[in-house]
């Protein structure tokens, strides 16, 4: 059992949502709340007097921004709840002895955490605008706006127009790095990652204006940034160096997972 088989991974596929189908449905369920509070928090609605259409729109606009705060926070976070479900022991050993290879147990948990949990998030999201425009619709006397087409329109306005390949670039590599905190941290292991996250960054923040810093009172050079072809082309290979290595550092401590885990791991 070393080849890929395509039957056999949705049978494992199938298995893992059906082992996590209550918190699939407390996920579902959280978000619609979430969002159609969200949307009802800026309207007015203790005035039970009309409002038009466009000043419904203009409220919602508004939200917009929040919105995509609360998307880039939540299709993060949730990459890293890959083994959540795996924390007791038992649970480890139903993982290991299903008959399937790691290559397709692995790649299930990645579809569900990177592309199933994000679809739901998404659904949810046009569920709730559904409510909020019903729930609008019978205070303000008929006045309704989307907040989804209110949203993608804010997005369309404030587009900064990179290319698709530049966007898909910073999606796997937020994706990866969620990955592989999940995979290595045991507990908490969301807030640890964005605390791993704030560090690097900030550490490479430090180095590069300490580097300018130095280079420019000590040296005579200039430190001159050019947006030539081969500087973007360095980039984008360091960076796509970096997302197949956290992917393949993340299967590798899969590959790995001990039904009792070490001390020194067990954090």
């Amino acid at each position: 059992m070393k080849k890929f088989d395509i039957n056999r991974f949705s049978k494992v596929m199938s298995r893992l949502i059906l082992v996590r189908r209550r918190s699939i449905i407390k996920l579902f369920a959280g978000f619609l709340i979430g969002f159609f509070v969200i949307a009802i928090m800026f309207l007015p609605f203790f005035h039970w007097s009309a409002m038009s259409d466009d000043d419904i729109r203009i409220r919602l606009w508004g939200i917009s921004p929040f919105i995509n705060v609360v998307f880039a926070m939540s299709f993060f976070i949730i990459a890293t709840f890959i083994i959540s479900d795996l924390g007791k022991r038992q649970q480890r050993i139903n993982e290991m002895m299903l008959p399937a290879t790691n290559l397709e147990k692995f790649l299930a948990r990645v579809i569900l955490v990177s592309v199933v949990y994000p679809l739901l998030i998404a659904i949810a999201f046009i569920a709730a605008d559904g409510l909020q425009q019903l729930t609008t619709m019978l205070i303000f006397h008929g006045g309704r706006a989307s907040l989804v087409a209110t949203w993608y329109e804010n997005c369309q306005s404030s587009s900064t127009g990179s290319p698709l390949w530049v966007r898909a670039g910073i999606v796997l590599l937020t994706n990866s790095f969620a990955l592989l905190g999940g995979m290595f941290f045991r507990k908490a292991a969301w807030l640890k990652t964005l605390i791993s996250l704030f560090v690097i960054i900030t550490g490479i923040a430090i180095s590069l204006t300490t580097f300018a810093y130095l280079l420019y009172e000590h040296t005579d050079y200039e430190l001159v940034l050019t947006d030539d072809t081969l500087s973007s082309i360095i980039g984008n290979l360091i960076c796509l160096g970096l997302i197949v290595l956290m992917y393949w550092s993340s299967y590798k401590i899969y590959t790995r997972l001990q039904v009792i885990n070490n001390r020194w791991r067990n954090f």
